[in-house]
């Protein structure tokens, strides 16, 4: 491995817990942002939390579709 290959490698490490973060905000939000849509549409608070919570892509999810890939 070549010291520039090495410094990207470190570079990346450093980055992706940062990266995961913000995913994993992003996708709290994005899933209360469904939930407050489907209450406004009308559907019982209730009912829009459990629908909301097979909202898709959790992350770990993700990491295991990464395990299984390697």
């Amino acid at each position: 491995m070549s010291l520039r290959a090495a410094w990207k490698a470190f570079g990346l490490m450093v980055r992706v817990p940062g990266y995961a973060i913000q995913w994993s905000t992003g996708y709290k939000r994005a899933r209360s942002e469904f939930r407050r849509q489907l209450v406004a549409d009308g559907i019982p608070p209730k009912e829009a939390k459990e629908l909301a919570q097979l909202y898709p892509f959790k992350m770990s999810d993700l990491i295991e579709a990464a395990r299984e890939a390697n």
